[in-house]
C-alpha cells in the first residue's frame, strides 16, 4: 500500500515538473520571436495639431480613426501618431476636445486624410469654439 501511494506521489510530479517545463518553453519561444504582427496594421499618419487662431500647439486632443478603431492623443507639442491599415487610400480621422477645461475649448473636426500626406506629415488646424467660422 505504501509503495503505490509513493508511485502516486511520483506520477503527481512528473506531471506538475512536466507541464511546467512545457509552459517555460512556451514562454522562452514567445520572448525570442515575440507575437505575429498584423500585415495590415502597419502605416502610421503622423501629425500636428495647432490652434487656427494662435497657430500654438495644441494638447489633448484625441484622434481617432473608426476604420482601424485606433486612438491617439496629441502631446505637448500637438503631435500625434496613429496606427491605421495599410490597405486603405483615405482615412476619416476625428478630432475631439475630450477636457475644454485644460489645454482650451476646441470645435470637434471630422476630415478625410489621404494616404499620399504621409510623407509630409497631416497639418491639423483647431479653431475655438466661440471662434469657429461655422458657429456664427
Amino acid at each position: 500500500m505504501l509503495q503505490r501511494i509513493k508511485q502516486k506521489k511520483q506520477q503527481i510530479l512528473r506531471f506538475l515538473f512536466g507541464s511546467f517545463t512545457a509552459t517555460s518553453l512556451m514562454f522562452v519561444f514567445q520572448a525570442c520571436y515575440g507575437m505575429p504582427t498584423d500585415p495590415y496594421f502597419e502605416a502610421v499618419i503622423n501629425g500636428t495639431v495647432t490652434s487656427a487662431t494662435t497657430g500654438e500647439p495644441v494638447q489633448g486632443i484625441s484622434v481617432h480613426n473608426s476604420a482601424s478603431n485606433s486612438y491617439a492623443v496629441t502631446n505637448a507639442d500637438g503631435s500625434f501618431s496613429l496606427p491605421v491599415y495599410v490597405d486603405v487610400n483615405e482615412y476619416s480621422l476625428s478630432f475631439r476636445d475630450d477636457d475644454p477645461d485644460q489645454y482650451g475649448d476646441f470645435a470637434d473636426l471630422d476630415t478625410v486624410v489621404a494616404r499620399s500626406v504621409f510623407t509630409t506629415g497631416v497639418q491639423i488646424q483647431l479653431h475655438e469654439r466661440g471662434d469657429h467660422p461655422e458657429a456664427k
